[in-house]
């Protein structure tokens, strides 16, 4: 009788563990801009040491310069890098994934480097691109020695090129060099052959998702499809010859091909798909000045492909879950919506890098075992300005979406309907936390200004926008046709450096 009762106890606790475990939601992070900056702080003795030193020796040199992470207003040091890094560890050891909505390379990067280097990159390119690779090497080792078994699926920025911002080159020697050095960071998520020619192309790439045998992960270059593209407004100077070249629309026509083929198999394969992308759709908007309710704004993508990319997500509306992307370094939002009907949600992840005011953040989501969808997600982030006050400062949690925002599951008619709520009633809790945190609890949206936002979070055209504007009395918002100078400009760094 004893012995029975006994196998009966230990069946039940072990079916209680299981239940348990079943229970228990996937996790995983998102971590977004980096923007990795080796030359910070760094004269030009310093600078030609670290760049005779390989990769693997790089965290050793920037430990012995006891750099303090940086200040608003700049991009990412190695101690600022480590410290997210080793934060993001510590909240979750084993995610499932992390994804990385690109950006690993910090502003300015060619002028800042000729400003450093004995030779400038027209004089030695090679040299100029060693540095680059070593950098990107330094970024993915410090990855891989927190999560050696974690598959890190990222995309790539704006400023992620030999060329300078915007000006990725398709079927390029960076694409090429990117793919080498990211590609053991992937694991068994992605078919190497498929990989290696997608990626070398156009920077897109398929993964499947770890743990969600029926999800899948489409990886895109959506710089392609930026209005500020292969621009004047950010093109390589003369001094920087790196074979840039301007091949016009037609890689942007070639990904949105592959992105509708990819979709097309998904739904022959009964997958769902997520995306993975750095320029959200949809506008860039910015307040002129503090508290006056005038705006500017611009599309980020060019109308053809804004055109384009609508009618492929409302034909492949069935497959579509849900859409990561970074870019503006805000905690912020997009809903692209057809007649009303919202589609599909891009969540915006906060970036690391603090150089638009932001403080540095990274999000733990998880995924309901039930269902597969994810059901919340919460903040992590570094009070820089405390930092700086007292010396030191942990990281620690921002919020909790479900609490701050009310939405039952992380889906575009969830969250349509929060944002939809806030812009009708400025005065709630919801639309006084997203005014809080959309900055990383730095500079909070004021009442009158907060109508921009919101508007922007659910419009995806200047003339929807506007009409949006109209209802809460504010003026027609200034249209800029340049995105990365309303970027810019946004974010208080002025004119791209030469």
């Amino acid at each position: 009788m004893t012995c029975r009762l006994l196998r009966w106890t230990i069946f039940c606790f072990c079916l209680l563990v299981g239940l348990a475990a079943q229970m228990q939601a996937a996790e995983f992070l998102v971590l977004s801009d980096i923007h990795f900056n080796p030359m910070a702080g760094l004269n030009q003795a310093q600078f030609k040491a670290l760049q005779q030193l390989p990769a693997e020796q790089w965290p050793g040199f920037f430990e012995s310069l006891k750099q303090p992470p940086p200040a608003y207003g700049s991009d990412s040091n190695f101690a600022l890098m480590v410290s997210a890094l080793d934060a993001a560890q510590q909240r979750l050891p084993e995610p499932a994934f992390i994804l990385y909505p690109g950006d690993f390379l910090a502003h300015d990067w060619q002028a800042n480097y000729d400003k450093l280097a004995g030779e400038t990159i027209a004089q030695n390119p090679q040299a100029y691109r060693d540095f680059t690779n070593k950098a990107l090497a330094v970024v993915a080792q410090e990855f891989k020695k927190r999560f050696p078994d974690t598959p890190i699926l990222a995309t790539l920025g704006n400023d992620d090129s030999y060329c300078g911002d915007y000006w990725i080159q398709p079927g390029g020697s960076f694409l090429k060099s990117f793919g080498q050095i990211w590609q053991p960071l992937l694991h068994g998520t992605v078919d190497q052959d498929s990989f290696r020619q997608e990626f070398s192309e156009l920077g897109a790439y398929r993964a499947e998702l770890p743990g969600l045998p029926a999800d899948r992960l489409l990886v895109l270059n959506s710089v392609l499809w930026s209005g500020s593209y292969c621009c004047a407004y950010h093109a390589p100077g003369k001094q920087n010859c790196c074979d840039c070249t301007d091949p016009g629309t037609a890689p942007g026509r070639a990904l949105m091909g592959w992105l509708k083929e990819e979709l097309a198999q998904a739904r022959t394969e009964k997958k769902r798909v997520w995306l993975l992308m750095h320029v959200p759709p949809g506008l860039d908007s910015y307040v002129e000045e503090k508290d006056s309710g005038k705006s500017k704004a611009a599309e980020l993508w060019t109308d053809e492909f804004t055109t384009r990319y609508l009618s492929i997500i409302d034909e492949y509306r069935d497959v579509l879950h849900v859409s990561f992307t970074g870019h503006t370094h805000m905690d912020d939002f997009r809903i692209d919506r057809i007649d009303g009907q919202p589609i599909l949600l891009h969540k915006i992840a906060p970036a690391v890098s603090p150089i638009f005011g932001n403080n540095s953040a990274f999000q733990v989501f998880q995924i309901d075992d039930q269902s597969t969808v994810i059901s919340n997600w919460q903040v992590e982030y570094l009070d820089l300005a405390a930092l700086k006050k007292r010396g030191s400062e942990t990281w620690k949690q921002e919020y909790d979406a479900k609490e701050a925002y009310g939405f039952q599951h992380v889906t575009a008619a969830s969250i349509n309907r929060v944002f939809t709520k806030m812009r009708l009633d400025l005065q709630s809790p919801a639309a006084e936390d997203y005014a809080k945190y959309y900055q990383v609890s730095t500079n909070t949206i004021t009442k009158k200004d907060l109508p921009i936002y919101l508007c922007t979070v659910l419009n995806a055209t200047f003339e929807s926008f506007t009409q949006c504007l109209r209802l809460h009395g504010l003026e027609k918002p200034i249209h800029v046709a340049e995105p990365a100078e309303l970027r810019r400009n946004a974010g208080g760094i002025g004119a791209p450096k030469r």
